[in-house]
């Protein structure tokens, strides 16, 4: 019964797409693979750089801060239905290229939060002083280590 419910829904969330979403969520789905792919063999530094000078392919969007909403949702789905596991580090550079492309400034943030049995990193991007699809609270949960941008 939830198998059913869960094609349903999927069913549903795709139906809702335009031609133009399902163009973004391809190009996510494709920059999760080498951004994944390369974090295996560059450094964090060199990647974040790589995606602070992809070339501006467009003006910045009117709403900059809404269309950087829409592309972290692309990007959130393509990562949800990727054949790889994908974490915030991709993602994260994924969407901070694509808001590069598109002149949107934003900044990368790593952040850490130590318990007593674990130590937890998460990464996210920053448009306006927001993190983009992350809790309000994210900087209290997490100390950032860096704020590239």
């Amino acid at each position: 019964m939830d198998l059913w419910k869960s094609i349903r829904r999927k069913f549903q969330v795709a139906g809702q797409l335009s031609f133009r979403d399902w163009l973004g969520l391809a190009q996510a789905w494709w920059l999760l693979l080498a951004f994944h792919m390369a974090l295996c063999r560059v450094s964090l530094e060199r990647l974040e750089a790589f995606t602070r000078l992809a070339s501006v392919e467009n003006a910045a969007p009117a709403d900059a801060l809404a269309w950087a909403r829409h592309q972290q949702r692309l990007v959130s789905l393509a990562g949800r239905y990727h054949l790889l596991s994908m974490t915030c580090l991709p993602r994260a550079f994924a969407l901070r290229w694509i808001l590069s492309r598109h002149a949107i400034p934003s900044q990368l943030c790593i952040g850490v939060n130590k318990t007593p049995t674990a130590l937890n990193l998460h990464a996210w991007v920053r448009v306006e002083a927001e993190a983009i699809g992350e809790p309000e609270d994210i900087a209290e949960k997490f100390t950032v280590l860096n704020g590239v941008g």
